[in-house]
């Protein structure tokens, strides 16, 4: 039976306690997948917190508690027949004082047997113990999903050819292969960008701190080395981007910070969508009015340019005068209506309501600027293909989204501009004064 909590405790072999003020990040998070983030140093005795964390980064259940003796009775009882990766409960000082030491069997030497464990001369190492202070050999039994949140590697990324069983089955996340724990990478499938963790180095790690550093999130010296720092660095990225917080450089970590490039067009139903064009400002502008041009009495749809002969401007221009309800091509003048906005004859009209149309868009500019700006949002929806009419990341999309808001602006500036001018009108028609 294999034991993949043993192939993570030993990735973690040679992790050391850091002496003084400073504490090893790398503890911290043990204790905290192993149920205790109370603990926030790494001085407090940590062999059961490293044997809890393999257990829970291998995907089966620890005892939860910081006592070593709490493995006493855990899982399958061996009986004196140890096995390679199986707990060992040891007695530590007078047996009878509750106290001990935990760690996983590795193999034996005469009367004795080496262990692979956390807080073994300060660090996770191998180390010889007496076989008659052995309390129990134990076999873990119960299994459990993998902590969520963690920077630590699981044995997905360590050791996925020993995965068990039920988390290969239920893991939806990418596949993996040329795991690298030397160089703490691994290999997308098909050649992909590495997945980049604490101990890899190179180039790519360098552009990583580069592009943290870039973006406000510090790693320290751009050094090409993946450290705690930098660690500290892509979680905060992480956590600021709404992404897993695990401070793992994966695919979507990655470009979140521009290093990959999007995935590759998919091809649809046999057509390969990687050769149609995109789509331009005037196309996604025609679309629209097509949809929302009024019809004449005679059946005509209004406010139709042919496409060479639409420019951008003419285009705008015909999409505001369908929301509007016009029935006029550009450049056509406006013909005054016998009713007036303002109630009042002839009609009360501010400069900006000269300027965009006359009588026919006075009061009108805010309800169309709102309803423009509805329509481009519904343009932005992704369809089923997994594209939308226009990219909500594109300078069309703000240059449209710039023109809008100012025109619902010029709307309100319209009304007031309206407002001060009925006062005027109004106090000029106040009756004179008679003398006392």
């Amino acid at each position: 039976m294999s034991a993949p909590w043993f192939s993570v405790a030993t990735h973690f072999k040679g992790l050391t306690e850091v002496h003084g003020a400073v504490d090893n990040p790398k503890i911290l998070e043990m204790y905290r997948v192993s149920g205790h983030p109370e603990v926030q140093d790494d001085e407090t005795p940590w062999c059961a917190a490293f044997a809890g964390a393999c257990l829970r980064l291998s995907g089966f259940r620890s005892s939860g508690s910081l006592l070593a003796r709490s493995y006493e009775e855990f899982g399958q009882d061996l009986g004196q027949t140890p096995r390679r990766g199986c707990i060992v409960v040891l007695t530590r000082g007078d047996p009878t004082s509750g106290q001990g030491h935990v760690a996983f069997y590795d193999a034996e030497e005469g009367d004795r047997i080496r262990l692979l464990g956390g807080n073994q001369h300060d660090s996770v190492s191998l180390a010889s113990f007496a076989k008659g202070r052995v309390l129990a050999y134990r076999w873990p039994t119960e299994t459990a999903p993998l902590p969520t949140g963690t920077f630590l590697p699981n044995i997905l990324t360590i050791d996925p050819a020993n995965a068990p069983p039920h988390l290969v089955t239920s893991y939806s996340g990418p596949l993996v292969e040329n795991v690298d724990l030397q160089r703490g990478s691994i290999s997308g499938v098909g050649g992909g960008p590495e997945l980049l963790m604490d101990g890899a180095e190179g180039t790519r790690v360098s552009a990583l701190q580069s592009a943290l550093s870039a973006q406000g999130f510090p790693v320290g010296e751009i050094d090409g080395e993946f450290g705690p720092r930098t660690c500290n660095g892509v979680m905060a990225f992480q956590q600021a981007r709404g992404l897993p917080v695990t401070g793992v450089a994966d695919l979507a970590t990655q470009r979140a910070l521009g290093l990959v490039s999007p995935p590759p067009v998919i091809v649809d139903r046999g057509r390969d969508t990687s050769m149609q064009p995109r789509l331009q400002p005037q196309d996604a502008l025609r679309i629209v009015v097509e949809a929302l041009g009024r019809r004449t009495a005679g059946g005509a749809v209004s406010g139709q340019l042919t496409p060479d002969a639409a420019s951008n401007a003419q285009l705008l221009q015909v999409l505001l005068g369908a929301l509007a309800g016009r029935q006029d091509l550009p450049g056509q003048p406006v013909v005054p209506s016998t009713a007036s906005p303002s109630g009042t004859v002839p009609p009360v009209l501010s400069p900006i309501d000269k300027m965009l149309g006359g009588e026919a868009l006075a009061g009108k500019k805010t309800l169309i600027a709102v309803i423009a700006y509805v329509i481009l949002q519904l343009m932005t929806i992704k369809t089923g293909s997994g594209e939308s009419l226009v990219d909500p990341n594109s300078i069309t999309h703000s240059v449209f989204t710039i023109l809008i808001a100012s025109f619902g602006g010029l709307g309100l500036l319209a009304k007031v501009d309206r407002v001060v001018q009925l006062l005027e009108l109004a106090a000029s028609k106040a009756p004179p004064q008679l003398p006392r």
